[in-house]
């Protein structure tokens, strides 16, 4: 879990100047960044708080177990984030495939990726957002684009009242309950950190990929 400065993250799929205010971005300094997953443009920064799970192929049983399919993926991994919230005195439920939602509307939305190792799960969690500043960054462009572009959707977004801190030992809590595994600390290190310092520099920090055609870039590194 962790937060981000304020930025718009898009999906792996999106042309960024249809799913946001470029020019304002870039004018006031607000990152776009492509993620490599499928998706919708989500708000990161104060107010917003980001989750990962990345569940082992090799774990066949239990609540939080592998699956291949992207709408079983997103059941399981919602799963103890919508129970550590209701732990937390919010009532939560997702709403198929990929948005978890309270009363007032959207507090997370939800990516994932899968391959025979493994699947990522990943999303947001609205905890104090300034909604109005949500909306201002994601609501995306009402111009028609080829239909291989995902667009993201216009919902109505609520933020989930919660001590973070709190919150976050409850999340945890609630992995280790489910998993039936202590939940310990660490950090990246030799082989995962130069791995990120080489990724970030061939791939994520390029404007090609953040602000380019992903399907020009996909095109480029084939042919490379």
């Amino acid at each position: 879990m962790w937060e981000n400065r304020e930025s718009v993250i898009i999906g792996r799929a999106q042309l960024a100047r249809f799913e946001t205010d470029l020019d304002y971005c870039v004018s006031h300094g607000v990152p776009v960044v492509r993620r490599f997953t499928a998706g919708g443009a989500v708000y990161n920064g104060p107010g917003n708080l980001n989750w990962s799970l990345f569940v082992s192929s090799g774990v066949g049983s239990g609540e939080l177990r592998y699956e291949s399919s992207p709408h079983a993926i997103f059941r399981r991994a919602s799963t103890p984030l919508v129970r550590a919230l209701q732990a937390s005195g919010v009532t939560a439920r997702l709403d198929p495939p990929n948005r978890i939602l309270v009363g007032e509307g959207k507090v997370s939305g939800m990516a994932a990726y899968v391959s025979r190792k493994g699947f990522l799960c990943h999303g947001t969690l609205l905890v104090g957002a300034d909604l109005e500043r949500v909306r201002s960054l994601t609501t995306p462009s009402s111009e028609a684009i080829a239909r291989r572009y995902t667009r993201s959707r216009d919902h109505r977004t609520a933020n989930v009242r919660v001590d973070v801190d709190s919150f976050i030992h409850t999340f945890v809590s609630t992995l280790a309950e489910e998993t039936r595994m202590p939940v310990d600390d660490a950090t990246p290190e030799g082989e995962e950190s130069s791995l990120a310092a080489d990724l970030l520099e061939s791939k994520y920090r390029r404007e090609a990929w953040n602000l380019g055609d992903p399907f020009a870039w996909k095109e480029e590194r084939a042919r490379a």
